[in-house]
């Protein structure tokens, strides 16, 4: 039966995204879970996406399609119609990708290279080690998982994001931020003071 669920990566097409991990670790899954197919959506760095292609054909990948990039509300639907998100990041700040897809329901496979603990901590998703084997482990945790509990994940990670991410929630901690800085007392939790 032809693939109707969704893995997709968003983001530049870059060495430091983890790709030349995730594309090996995509050959063992593609025979073990025929009903899912890879997705890669985002623009080309340096010639980067001409080396990945590459990859892909000499590791005979099925089932996996170079987008391109998207924008806007497209990049929005992009996420919202996918059934689980993977960044196999090798370093990252934060991976505003991940809370993208998270806000729109969509549950997230992110390697240990960018701080997202969280998404065990809250059953959003799963936070792996940065190679191909920790990315097999929570990918074959993750696709061999219904579409009921994916489903839930997405719904705790847009309740996650709209808790701690949504502008009301950034204005009343940068309103509490300046009252600490000017009357003193106890730092608020999200200050770190060495």
């Amino acid at each position: 039966s032809e693939a109707d669920r969704t893995l997709l990566f968003l983001g530049r097409i870059h060495p430091v995204k983890g790709l030349e991990m995730l594309l090996p670790a995509w050959k063992v899954l593609q025979s073990r879970f025929p009903d899912w197919r890879l997705k890669i959506v985002g623009p080309d760095n340096r010639g980067y996406l001409a080396k990945m292609i590459s990859l892909s054909n000499s590791l005979g990948l099925q089932r996996t399609e170079f987008c391109g990039p998207c924008y806007g509300d497209q990049k929005l639907q992009v996420y919202a119609d996918a059934d689980l998100f993977v960044l196999p990041t090798h370093s990252e700040n934060f991976g505003m990708a991940v809370a993208e897809a998270l806000a729109t329901g969509t549950p997230a496979v992110v390697t240990k290279g960018a701080p997202w603990a969280g998404l065990e901590e809250h059953g959003a998703g799963w936070w792996v080690d940065v190679s191909t084997d920790g990315l097999l482990a929570g990918l074959s945790a993750a696709m061999a998982s219904d579409r009921d509990r994916l489903a839930s994940m997405g719904r705790i990670g847009k309740a996650w994001m709209a808790a701690e991410y949504s502008w009301p929630e950034i204005g009343s901690r940068m309103f509490q931020t300046y009252e600490w800085v000017l009357n003193g007392g106890h730092p608020p939790n999200w200050v770190l003071v060495d």
